[in-house]
């Protein structure tokens, strides 16, 4: 078990080592950069997830780092030693392979709203995906609360989907009109979850 500042990057001496994070308390964000320094936003995983599953198979090229999104507590589980658990119990396997497949329906779904939905649909999808990955566990989250918080700044949200900073800041704005989210600094509760939904598929 480690803390990590925000910010800070985890497996920063060896990005490739094969380990398990699994998400205590705060987030753990997963991303990329291109060469030319542009910063990809894969997921934010609040407490209860792990990542990445993939680092369960051998010689798997890993493009992704990992840093705290905030202050967290992850703890790193060698792959070796989950595997050797795994198989001693193999009916646990059947628990990797389903959070395996909702992880690639949910990057399908992803997938298809960036290339076809709307921007605004785009915004509201990612937003929705976001409640998933933190899985109605994240800081501030409960029903006294209003609705699942998301800590997001725009800058990252505008990393997640590729756009500008303005933009986002527009379509967010067309959300709280709407009345699907609230906003306040670096937060982002979802108030209205149905509605969000239907804005995701462009109902």
């Amino acid at each position: 078990m480690e803390r990590y500042s925000r910010r800070t990057q985890v497996l920063a001496h060896d990005r490739h080592r094969r380990e398990l994070l699994v998400v205590v308390s705060g987030c753990l964000e997963i991303s990329s950069m291109s060469t030319h320094g542009r910063k990809y936003v894969n997921a934010l995983l609040g407490p209860g997830q792990v990542a990445p599953l993939v680092r369960l198979l051998e010689d798997v090229p890993l493009p992704y780092d990992y840093h705290a999104h905030e202050d967290s507590v992850i703890i790193h589980l060698p792959s070796d030693a989950v595997i050797a658990v795994l198989d001693a119990e193999p009916v646990l396997w059947r628990d990797v392979a389903k959070l395996g497949l909702q992880r690639q329906r949910l990057s399908i779904v992803l997938l298809q709203n960036q290339m076809l939905n709307s921007i605004h649909g785009r915004v509201a999808a990612t937003l929705m995906s976001l409640v998933h990955f933190y899985n109605g566990q994240g800081p501030g989250t409960g029903e006294s609360d209003g609705g699942p918080l998301v800590r997001l700044s725009q800058n990252d949200l505008a990393a997640m989907l590729g756009l500008s900073r303005q933009t986002i800041n527009k379509e967010l704005g067309r959300l709280v009109e709407e009345g699907a989210i609230d906003m306040r600094y670096k937060r982002i509760r979802i108030v209205d979850a149905e509605r969000l939904a239907r804005i995701a598929a462009g109902i």
